[in-house]
């Protein structure tokens, strides 16, 4: 049930013009409506009383204005009231009137009873949570008033255009798209009604609630609450309940601050407020389990929770709801606390049923098909409580059974996810969604290695390594699969070349509003522009149904597709980070293994310490790199690698291994042997989409494309703002001297712009940048490669968000500048790097770097790095010669440091860049003089 009211404002507008008009036409009737108006906020009934009775009289005298104001009212007191039976009632005969009734057309402002009629029923819908009818009444709305000049209208359009962005923005947040429902709260905030900032602030707390952004949500709460005490003070009636549900909306808050007396004093407060039956006594008891949950009072917490139930089965009239289904996971919830999953199975079970229209099975094995629920988002959060109930009943009854009905209820969270993901048109919103359920694919993984553990049956590895694979760089998987869809999808050039122009303007004004947040023209543009992208791709994907099929795959390969097809003859290790171990599948030829290695508090200190280490150079802190790199090892790798043969290696890192070159490990705790001594070492962020990068096509011949920007010193004007980026005294020389290799180009000095970039980047499949960058934890997408100042000294940058629009057909792009491979952690996605925007573009392959580089150092290794790609050899092997011929030909010790070498990684597709086939020649001119011998001796025998 809605606990505030969205659009009283706008209904007391539409309904007061109509009403003022109506009572001049009957003395009899106007009195009725009178003694009707003083039970609007207070009695239901008695309104209906007087209004039904001045009904009679307008029907009797055949005033359809009348009548159609008059059951406008009931619609508002009855929805006021939460008596949703009588709402549709009266809607319906509304919508009789104004469909069937000829005189409808005599109404002078017949429009104005139309759009309200639209009205009711979105509001009608939403209460019931029938959001896709929801959705297109509101469209349909829209239409009706777009196509309405201002002066038939008769309404305030920012009014109604205000109301329809609240109720489109929660119905977004329910569907759990946040990003979203923000877009449409934040366009009403710049409007001039404070009652609809009011509305807004307090719809936008819910947004940060979610989003565990506790103190924000609380400010506005606050803020919220003290413009309707105000409110309240001049009209009582009006905003009683917009101020009950502010405190019960404050109670809440407090409860996630675990300030539980805080909580009670805010409930409590709105309680005043309270008319006899009130609708939000119901819904308090709600938050009262919650309070007394949290402070483990739990026969308290349940009775509440039972109340609520009772009453809300009784206001759904007994039919199933997600309101009841809410309300048995509760409970469920609480008897997780209270140490008894058995009991809370069965609650999880009622709420699973609650969900599906034609499922009631209570038997905890099943559960129902995820295309017939009511809300597959709801689903997926409690199968995500069921398995994690399922787990610890194992605990408790060692019962394998239990192990095997959590497994299976993993596939099925796996199956609603793979429906749900492409209802998300923002990638905010995806990674929101793959963020919240990373907690239940750790239960997955968690599962598989314990029945494997019990049954020894190698499927389990097999699951297992499907459970990581799909948890994995989801947006990027997708990235892929939609260039795929754009090339195979039978959707004609010009719409694929309309979408580009679309995600071309949106990323120009994203970066637009982001340079000037305060720009709410910016921000109505790009408002504006979204909408009609996501409209656009919906009919592309209604259109042409091969095009969503692939867009939209989402098959995973498996363990044996990737040691036959995808690593061949290497090893593959596949880490999984859950909050205290790490899961290790290794996979080489037919041979698998799966490893649970406890990841405790101090490997993640020594493992970040590593890193600091690694990223500086001082030659005293050498002893501490060999026993930390040993330690770290001997943690993640020892094991594992006394089972592998191939002494090649493809790692798919995980959560916090990402910060750490596997190379600058030691195979010795005294000795100081790396591992890049015995290993050759690349990377690859999800076997998937490893897969994906090693099926695009190669380029038919290799061409180089190198970037070598010049800097000024860090003390001149034109570099006021950007004072670290001092002079690369080696870049020019680096690209000057790889540009050999490949049909090479190199750009440099000031003829190095984002222009050129832009302008030559889709015609060479090498990409090389030697260059500044800075990553930008807080907003990753503002990552950025430093090319040369415009001349008036004005950055030129290119950002992550940039090469969301770009299409880069390269085999390898080489980021040969500070940090390109360190980003933000996000979970399942990895570093949210420069790297990874390179690859969103299409990149094939990648080196990157984890720390500031040394810039002379940097050109030596690149340099050998590229003479071994020009003798074919794969890029991973190429890598790694350049690494160990920079450590044998080092002139002083001092360089030998990790520092200098250590912190190039190459990751994706490692085939060779070309084929070197000279030896071809040799042979066939070998054979020539053969061939001719044996011309010669079939012509005697003939």
């Amino acid at each position: 049930m809605k606990k505030y009211k969205l659009i009283i404002l706008f209904m007391l507008i539409v309904l007061t013009s109509v009403n003022a008009q109506s009572q001049e036409t009957n003395p009899e009737l106007d009195n009725l409506l009178d003694k009707g108006f003083q039970f609007l906020y207070t009695n239901s009934d008695s309104l209906e009383y007087y209004f039904e009775k001045g009904y009679k009289i307008a029907q009797k005298e055949n005033d359809i204005k009348a009548k159609l104001t008059i059951l406008s009212y009931l619609v508002f007191a009855n929805d006021y009231h939460n008596n949703l039976n009588k709402v549709v009632y009266h809607i319906k005969r509304t919508d009789s009137l104004i469909n069937s009734d000829s005189l409808y057309d005599t109404v002078d402002d017949k429009l104005a009873y139309k759009i309200r009629l639209v009205l009711d029923k979105a509001n009608y819908y939403y209460k019931i949570r029938n959001d896709t009818k929801s959705l297109q009444t509101i469209e349909d709305l829209f239409e009706i008033v777009s196509k309405t000049p201002d002066s038939l209208l008769g309404l305030d359009r920012n009014d109604l255009e205000h109301t329809l962005n609240n109720y489109k923005g929660d119905i977004y947040y329910r569907q759990g798209k946040n990003e979203l429902s923000k877009q449409y709260y934040n366009k009403n905030l710049k409007s001039s009604n404070k009652g609809f900032i009011a509305s807004t602030n307090m719809l936008l707390s819910k947004v940060y609630l979610d989003e565990k952004n506790y103190q924000e949500s609380n400010a506005l709460i606050l803020k919220t609450l003290t413009f309707y005490e105000k409110a309240y003070a001049e009209n009582a009636n009006q905003f009683r309940n917009n101020i009950i549900a502010t405190y019960q909306k404050l109670a809440d808050n407090y409860i996630q601050l675990k300030d539980a007396e805080a909580a009670l004093q805010a409930l409590k407060k709105s309680e005043k407020y309270y008319v006899d039956n009130d609708a939000f006594e119901r819904i308090a008891e709600l938050i009262y389990g919650d309070i007394y949950a949290a402070n483990e009072q739990f026969d308290k917490a349940e009775a509440f929770y039972q109340s609520y139930l009772t009453k809300t089965t009784t206001y759904r009239e007994n039919k199933k709801h997600q309101d009841i289904a809410d309300a048995y996971s509760r409970l469920g919830r609480l008897y997780i606390e209270k140490k008894d999953p058995e009991q809370a199975l069965k609650f999880y079970q009622k709420s699973l049923v609650q969900l599906t229209p034609n499922f009631d099975s209570e038997n905890i094995e099943d559960n129902p098909d995820p295309k017939k629920v009511l809300s597959k988002l709801e689903l997926v959060k409690v199968l995500k409580e069921k398995l994690k109930t399922l787990r610890l009943l194992y605990t408790k009854s060692n019962n394998v059974q239990d192990l095997k009905i959590a497994f299976n209820t993993s596939h099925d969270i796996i199956k609603t996810l793979d429906l749900l993901k492409p209802e998300f048109e923002s990638k905010v919103d995806k990674q929101f969604l793959i963020s919240e359920m990373y907690p239940a694919f750790h239960s997955m993984v968690e599962v598989a290695y314990k029945l494997y553990q019990t049954t020894k049956e190698p499927k389990y590895i097999d699951n297992s390594f499907y459970f990581m694979e799909k948890s994995k760089s989801v947006l990027l998987l997708e990235a892929a699969r939609n260039s795929q869809a754009n090339s195979y999808g039978g959707v004609p050039e010009k719409i694929i070349d309309k979408e580009q122009q679309f995600r071309a303007n949106i990323i120009h004004l994203e970066k637009k509003f982001f340079d000037q947040k305060s720009n709410m023209v910016v921000f109505d543009s790009l408002f504006q522009l979204k909408n009609r992208y996501y409209n656009f791709i919906s009919d592309i994907e209604r259109d042409y149904p091969k095009y969503y099929d692939l867009k939209y795959n989402s098959e995973v390969t498996s363990l044996a597709e990737t040691t036959s097809e995808i690593i061949k003859d290497k090893a593959l290790l596949s880490y999984f980070s859950t909050n205290t171990n790490l899961f290790l599948i290794t996979a080489e030829n037919d041979k698998k293994n799966f490893y649970k290695i406890p990841l405790e508090k101090e490997d993640r200190e020594r493992i970040t310490n590593f890193y600091s280490l690694l990223s500086k150079v001082d030659h005293k802190d050498l002893p501490d790199i060999y026993k930390q790199g040993y330690l770290i090892y001997e943690k993640l790798l020892k094991e594992p690698l006394q089972e592998i043969q191939s002494n090649e290696l493809i790692i798919i890192p995980d959560d916090i291994l990402n910060y750490l070159p596997f190379d600058a490990l030691l195979t010795s705790e005294t000795s100081g042997k790396y591992l890049i001594e015995e290993y050759q070492i690349s990377y690859a962020n999800s076997a998937t989409l490893l897969r994906e990068q090693q099926l695009k096509p190669e380029a038919k011949k290799n061409l180089l494309l190198a970037y070598a920007p010049s800097f000024g010193s860090a003390d001149e004007d034109s570099q006021k703002d950007r004072s670290d980026f001092g002079p690369l005294l080696h870049n020019t020389t680096e690209v000057n001297h790889i540009a050999k290799y490949f049909n090479g180009k190199a750009i440099t000095g000031t003829e190095a712009s984002l222009a050129s970039f832009s302008e030559n980047s889709q015609n060479y499949n090498i990409l090389h940048f030697a260059t500044h960058a800075a990553t930008n934890d807080e907003h990753p997408d503002y990552s950025y490669l430093a090319f040369t100042p415009n001349k008036d000294g004005a950055a030129n940058l290119l950002y992550v968000k940039d090469l969301y629009g770009f299409k880069i057909n390269a085999d390898l792009v080489a980021l040969s500048a500070c940090q390109t491979g360190l980003g933000k952690l996000q979970k399942g996605e990895g570093m949210l790097s420069l790297a990874r925007g390179f690859s969103y573009a299409g990149a094939k392959s990648l080196v990157t770097t984890l720390w500031k580089i040394n810039d002379q150092t940097t050109s030596e290794l690149m340099q050998d790095f590229y003479k071994n790609l020009d003798a074919s050899l794969p890029k991973d092997k190429a890598l790694r010669e350049a690494k160990l011929t920079y450590l044998n030909i080092a002139e002083d010790e001092f360089l030998t440091h990790p520092y200098y070498w250590s912190g190039f990684m190459i990751s994706g597709d490692v085939t060779p860049l070309q084929t070197d086939t000279s030896y071809l020649w040799w042979l066939l001119l070998l054979g020539i003089p053969i061939l001719f011998v044996g011309i010669r001796k079939v012509k005697s025998l003939l």
